[in-house]
């Protein structure tokens, strides 16, 4: 009897220790602050330049501070917006959020704001919004820049096409910087939104060759594109229409192409291409790093800028070699 008394102690003991080292590890585990990143899936080639630099930056992040990490990756707006509302359910410290697109995601980032969660918002601002902090690289300056190299190149102005990305600030801004900068005497005809595919990219280049005489073709100088894929997508047709006997249309006025991101297919196209002048500025995916950095510095209490602009720079034929890497995922 006595021996089964002490039994009975002993695993009251043990259960007792169990129960209370449960406790402690939930606790701890209660206590780990978590920083979140919200981005957009693998939609195009940028997006996936993005997760690749966000999941080793918020990695790295964490586990130097002893924090817990999320990374979600959203396939639309509505799935990003669930996503973030779960985000606050499980009350997360911090969100880095790439939106699918400002105006959608704007209800979602009200969200966290009365949630009391910092939030940091990279690339694509949302409209009439004024979140925790802010990183973007500088969308207005390549228009602006993209513009200044027209003008120098065509002193007497020209025709151009613009091919936009899509119907987000993004464009908006490269478009606005873009027109404030280009001379009075150039023309320039918008073919519309690719949704920054290179295939749409193609495809909006080839409807309005098909839909152009050849003397509309001859106007015009200069493409600018709001993208690497978008530009790929145009060199794709020019390089149809050069390779197929039966094609009568002649692009022998068309001089530059112009284009911006920071893609290695791009870049190899320009170290390599001879019959078009073509250049890309700066947009880098790694820009979300910034983002993440920021991030942990609100969660350290740390200072840090709410307005982050990462500027922009020309890649050329004479200096892309120095952005060629064949390690790059983008």
């Amino acid at each position: 009897m006595k021996t089964k008394h002490i039994f009975k102690v002993i695993a009251w003991v043990v259960c007792m220790t169990l129960v209370m080292a449960m406790g402690v590890v939930g606790c701890g585990k209660n206590s780990k602050k978590v920083i979140a990143v919200s981005v957009p899936g693998a939609t195009h080639g940028w997006p996936v330049g993005v997760i690749y630099h966000a999941e080793k930056e918020v990695k790295a992040i964490a586990e130097a501070n002893g924090w817990d990490y999320k990374l979600l990756k959203a396939e639309t707006a509505n799935e990003q917006s669930n996503q973030v509302d779960t985000l606050i359910s499980e009350k997360v410290d911090v969100i880095v959020m790439l939106p699918f697109d400002g105006a959608s995601l704007k209800a979602a980032a009200a969200n966290i704001q009365s949630a009391g969660i910092p939030l940091v918002i990279f690339d694509r601002e949302v409209p009439d919004f004024k979140p925790t902090a802010t990183v973007k690289g500088d969308n207005v300056g390549i228009g602006v820049e993209t513009a200044k190299i027209f003008n120098a190149k065509f002193p007497q102005g020209t025709h151009v096409l613009e091919l936009m990305g899509d119907t987000s600030t993004v464009p908006t801004q490269r478009t606005d910087g873009y027109d404030q900068t280009i001379s009075n005497n150039f023309t320039k005809n918008q073919l519309g939104y690719t949704g920054w595919q290179r295939s749409e990219g193609r495809k909006l280049f080839e409807n309005w060759v098909g839909a152009s005489s050849q003397q509309d073709i001859d106007k015009i100088q200069a493409i600018f594109t709001h993208d690497d894929e978008i530009a790929l997508g145009v060199l794709d047709a020019l390089d149809a229409y050069s390779s197929d006997s039966n094609f009568k249309k002649t692009f022998n006025n068309l001089q530059i192409i112009a284009a911006s991101a920071g893609n290695q297919l791009m870049y190899n196209r320009i170290n390599t291409e001879n019959r078009y002048e073509l250049f890309s500025m700066t947009y880098s995916p790694s820009m979300i790093r910034e983002a993440i950095k920021i991030g942990a510095k609100i969660l350290l209490k740390e200072s840090y800028e709410e307005m982050t602009i990462l500027p922009t720079v020309e890649v050329n034929k004479d200096n892309v070699a120095q952005y060629l890497d064949a390690n790059s995922p983008y």
